[in-house]
C-alpha cells in the first residue's frame, strides 16, 4: 500500500452548489471528512457536505448522493471507476479528502 495523499480537492468551488471532484478514480482507499466546526469548514455555520461516488454530487441526498453531516466521514469504495465528487450549499466549504493507490 502506498502512502495516503491529499485528495484532488479539499474545498468546494467559489460558486455555491457546484460539484468538485475530491477523490480520483481507481484508488485503493480513501475518505472524505466534513469538519464539525464551522471555522474548520471556512463558514459562519456548520453545513452538510454532499458526496457522490458515481457522478456529480447534487444538493440533496438521493439515490447516489449522500448527505455527510458535520463531523461525519465517508469511506470511499475502493477501485471505483469514477471520481468522488462533493457539493455544498455554500461556496468554498472546506473538507478533508485523503486517497491512496496500490
Amino acid at each position: 500500500m502506498t502512502t495516503p495523499v491529499v485528495g484532488i480537492a479539499t474545498q468546494t468551488p467559489s460558486t455555491a452548489g457546484q460539484p468538485v471532484a475530491a477523490i480520483d478514480i481507481n484508488q485503493a482507499g480513501g475518505y472524505i471528512t466534513n469538519p464539525t466546526n464551522p471555522g474548520d469548514q471556512g463558514l459562519g455555520e456548520s453545513e452538510v457536505l454532499y458526496v457522490n461516488q458515481v457522478g456529480p454530487a447534487t444538493l440533496q441526498a438521493n439515490g447516489t448522493t449522500i448527505a455527510l453531516q458535520p463531523g461525519q466521514t465517508y469511506s470511499i469504495i475502493p477501485y471505483t471507476q469514477s471520481q468522488v465528487s462533493v457539493a455544498s450549499n455554500s461556496a468554498n466549504h472546506k473538507f478533508t479528502a485523503v486517497q491512496w493507490a496500490d
